[in-house]
């Protein structure tokens, strides 16, 4: 299991989350972190990883630092972390933290669709939240959608190199190109295409969940 916790200024919800559930030798305690960091942030962090090394024999610690400032690029970042652990289980605990930080990470669990638990500790301590994350996609690509976002990934393109790239019409290829850049995947400058953030999101969230 993957044990998520968001950290701030105080460590005491990232302890409790951990110390709930106990850390087994195949576990992995992961701390997204806000960027930049300060005094606080630094002192909790500090204090959360000197506990859990008293508790747990050789617990597997990783940290995530997010530019919370800047959404997209905190996005991408979380859900990158996500997909280097794809085949586990996770439980997210958002009790701690940045709002923003906490945000972006349940934004970046509801577009993977992720195999999780999600818990929130009331700020008071007199009760928890808890339940079992799974939607159906939320972009609804299919295959050829996919492959047009990924020639975009690579270079900006026109219709012709796209059609020619993944080898149908170019009616077809323009069809799904206006209904892309409806829903903010991809650009135009008039010639060529690109992908938007946006779009970059929806490629590394069909890609996590197997369509290619």
């Amino acid at each position: 299991m993957i044990i998520v916790v968001t950290l701030g200024f105080d460590e005491k919800f990232a302890l409790r989350a951990v110390s709930r559930r106990g850390l087994r030798p195949e576990d992995e305690v992961v701390i997204l972190i806000p960027k930049p960091t300060d005094e606080r942030v630094g002192r909790a962090l500090q204090n959360f990883e000197e506990i859990l090394r008293k508790a747990f024999q050789n617990p597997k610690i990783s940290k995530v630092y997010v530019e919370v400032r800047d959404f997209n690029k905190a996005l991408q970042e979380i859900i990158k972390a996500f997909i280097k652990r794809k085949e586990s289980h996770f439980l997210i605990n958002l009790s701690g933290g940045l709002r923003i930080l906490i945000l972006e990470t349940f934004i970046s669990t509801l577009l993977l669709n992720l195999d999780a638990e999600i818990e929130i500790e009331i700020e008071d301590f007199s009760g928890l939240i808890s339940f079992p994350l799974k939607i159906s996609y939320p972009f609804a690509l299919d295959k050829k959608d996919v492959k047009i976002l990924n020639v975009l990934k690579i270079n900006q393109s026109d219709l012709s190199k796209i059609a020619k790239e993944i080898g149908i019409s170019k009616t077809t290829v323009w069809r799904r190109l206006r209904k892309l850049q409806e829903r903010n995947l991809i650009k135009t400058d008039g010639k060529k295409y690109s992908l938007t953030e946006f779009g970059l999101l929806a490629l590394m969230s069909e890609f996590y969940n197997g369509i290619k």
